[in-house]
């Protein structure tokens, strides 16, 4: 078998497929799932931002009766019809970015031309037979780093609540990263998606102890659709305008990943009193209405943090206790929220 790195324009690769010189062959489909427009979007998206796609993979194979040759597509055919699909103005972009709502036929004259031009790195396997290219990927596979449970909801799910939250990890990452809570390891591997569906979690659910399989389940919920966007989007964006607002007093504790899920939540509930955390902080919906003594509470509870000192207040004894173990079971988050609340006057 032997492998030869290739390029085509999306123009060449469109038209191949058109004269069927490139095809599908449906046995190296990985899941009979098609994907829903927002992945297709977000993949033409990339393009025409000019961000690398995935290589594709053909398995080139010669007819000795006709001397045809074809290539059949082994890896990235759903790519591929996303790609055909656009090429032929049979989708518009959905994803909220520079290109919303348009199709092939409403991008620029110099926008068609940058999606055309676009080289599409190809593997072409050649002289290979179908256990040759079965061996390949099984190989291919056992390199791979293990996927966590946070990408592997990625790259199973594709509804609305999945776009959202890679909406608002693409929004957030920077500021989280400035605000120590996560660092570009943990970020590279998504450990701020999965905090910020943790988030919507306690939104929609309260305050529970941190579960996959709450998470996982979420994702599943609202896989077809999700009526709560526009209000999450809100909610979060306040509460991230709050703490920026706060963030001297915040420290270096209470941006820690355990605290910043609280806090987040506490300034969502003041200013809006959300259902599923009525039961564990009645909120009247006022927001913040004393900024200074916010900012006097806010600094007390990060100074007897930091110090393990309560000074002989029963309250900042239990913030101590709830922040120093199990920090992400429903006990302790409940605690650390009452009493977030409690200091956002």
């Amino acid at each position: 078998m032997r492998v030869t790195p290739s390029s085509f324009t999306i123009a060449e690769y469109c038209q191949q497929m058109s004269n069927k010189s490139i095809v599908v062959n449906r046995n190296y489909q990985r899941s009979n799932k098609v994907w829903p427009i927002a992945a297709r979007s977000f993949l033409i998206d990339s393009i025409l931002i000019g961000f690398p796609i995935p290589k594709l993979s053909l398995f080139q194979k010669t007819d000795l009766r006709t001397r045809n040759t074809v290539k059949e597509i082994v890896d990235g055919q759903q790519r591929s019809h996303a790609i055909l699909d656009f090429f032929n103005d049979a989708i518009r972009i959905t994803y909220k970015g520079d290109f919303y709502g348009k199709s092939y036929s409403r991008l620029t004259p110099e926008e068609q031309q940058r999606f055309l031009d676009y080289q599409l790195s190809i593997d072409i396997f050649v002289d290979a037979t179908e256990s040759d290219i079965r061996e390949l990927f099984r190989r291919v596979n056992s390199y791979n780093v293990p996927l966590n449970p946070q990408e592997k909801r990625h790259s199973t799910y594709q509804g609305p609540l999945k776009w959202f939250i890679h909406e608002q990890s693409n929004k957030y990452a920077q500021t989280l990263k400035e605000l120590g809570t996560f660092n570009e390891s943990q970020i590279s591997r998504m450990e701020d998606a999965k905090f910020i569906a943790d988030i919507c979690l306690g939104l929609n659910e309260g305050l529970i102890s941190a579960s996959e399989a709450k998470i996982d389940k979420l994702y599943k919920q609202y896989d077809e659709s999700f009526v709560q966007e526009v209000d999450y989007d809100t909610l979060i964006a306040d509460a991230m305008d709050d703490i920026l607002t706060f963030r001297d007093q915040l420290g270096d504790e209470l941006t820690k990943k355990y605290h910043l899920y609280c806090l987040i939540l506490a300034f969502a509930h003041k200013r809006r009193a959300i259902e599923s955390l009525q039961p564990i902080f009645t909120s009247d919906s006022s927001g913040i209405t004393d900024y200074q003594v916010t900012r006097e509470n806010l600094s007390r509870l990060t100074e007897a943090v930091a110090s393990g000192n309560d000074n002989g207040n029963p309250q900042l004894r239990r913030f101590i206790d709830s922040s120093s173990k199990t920090t992400d079971r429903q006990i302790q988050r409940s605690d650390r929220f009452r009493i977030l609340c409690d200091a956002i006057i």
